[in-house]
């Protein structure tokens, strides 16, 4: 983690603890050690991975610190290298993080991960996102996506596996936030949830901030 990280995080109000950090560091190292085999990020991604990806998971930890109490449940949807939830497990230990991924390969490293990190709040689900429907019976009090694809596709699974109450937290940017969605206000419409805020940050070395848009049911 180098200094324009340690800036970030300070100016985000994010403290990491010295446990936290050391298991930051060992999921780096792990994706970077299995990278070649699985391509789990881009090769030129590898030597900014803290401040592309790792960075970018942990931006919504205060947000998720804001919205919900300790002991809350989280799935991450599509979490593929473990971005966001495998990330936010290391800095929020007080909650419990579901990562599901519907790729076997990438749901073993997971879970390797998860082992060599000694994550105690973390499972892993080899199961595409909706599988088994609301009768599946796993609630959660938010559910995380950060890049799973078009957001219309999946805004219907994610709202299904929300618990009362819950939040749906979606990586944007900001041609996506002010892009015209018919399908994806429908299905909120449908849901009779709307979106609540928009979470807003930027990364080192970026001209443009990055948004987590933040989704639930409308009282």
């Amino acid at each position: 983690m180098n200094e324009a990280v340690r800036s970030a995080l300070d100016a985000w109000g994010l403290a990491l603890s010295g446990e936290s950090l050391a298991r930051l560091q060992l999921f780096a190292s792990g994706l970077a050690e299995k990278n070649s085999l699985l391509n789990l990020v881009s090769a030129p991604d590898l030597p900014r991975l803290w401040e592309r990806h790792i960075l970018d998971a942990l931006a919504a930890a205060p947000l998720l610190r804001r919205l919900l109490p300790p002991g809350a449940r989280i799935a991450d949807a599509g979490s593929g290298a473990g971005f966001p939830g495998l990330v936010l497990s290391a800095a929020l230990p007080e909650y419990s993080f579901t990562l599901l991924d519907s790729n076997g390969k990438r749901c073993a490293f997971l879970n390797w991960s998860a082992a060599r990190m000694k994550s105690a709040n973390v499972s892993v689900l080899h199961r595409r996102l909706g599988e088994g429907g609301r009768a599946a019976g796993d609630r959660y009090d938010a559910v995380l996506e950060r890049a799973m694809g078009q957001l219309e596709n999946i805004l219907p699974q994610c709202l299904n596996i929300l618990a009362e109450g819950g939040r749906f937290l979606a990586w944007q940017s900001g041609a996506q936030l002010s892009a015209s969605r018919p399908a994806a206000d429908a299905a909120l419409a449908a849901a009779e949830s709307g979106l609540l805020e928009v979470h807003s940050y930027r990364l080192p070395g970026d001209a443009e901030d990055r948004h987590i848009a933040v989704f639930g049911r409308k009282h």
